[in-house]
């Protein structure tokens, strides 16, 4: 009985180590993987950081030139003001409407006096409409007749 006890006993023990060297293997391997995972998301980690920088460095740039332009633009428009609006002004002060007959330019400056006087005017003030009736009439007038005596 010592034989077969002991191969038995044996045979047990290389079960428990099998399955304890299973084991062990098995939570390398999870570990060896969460490894593998944790330097995956620190690279992606890294790639999203250096895309975010790329990003607003971009913006950045992209917004220096659009105030840049908006300050050549708003130039521009000064510029051709002057050149367009004002000076044609300074110079054809005198006779604004140069390009017209004399006769055709009195007969416009005489209608433009024509259409000021037609312009109705309002008052300032403000007047309640006048009552016409000349005296208390309905229900406001006062009744004229003596209330009758008291019947005893």
């Amino acid at each position: 009985m010592t034989l077969p006890m002991t191969l038995v006993w044996l045979a047990v023990g290389f079960v428990c180590g099998g399955l304890v060297a299973w084991f062990l293997a098995l939570r390398q391997h999870n570990q060896s993987q969460l490894q593998q995972e944790l330097t995956d998301t620190r690279e992606q980690l890294k790639k999203y950081r250096a895309d975010v920088s790329s990003h607003l460095e971009t913006t950045n740039q992209l917004i220096t030139q659009l105030h840049q332009n908006y300050g050549k633009i708003a130039s521009h428009l000064q510029q051709s003001k002057m050149e367009l609006v004002e000076k044609p002004l300074l110079e054809k002060k005198a006779e604004p409407i140069s390009y017209l007959s004399s006769d055709t330019a009195n007969q416009i400056r005489e209608s433009f006096h024509q259409l000021d006087e037609r312009k109705p005017t309002f008052s300032e003030s403000f007047e309640q409409p006048k009552d016409y009736a000349g005296g208390a009439s309905g229900l406001l007038k006062e009744s004229t007749k003596k209330p009758a005596p008291a019947q005893s």
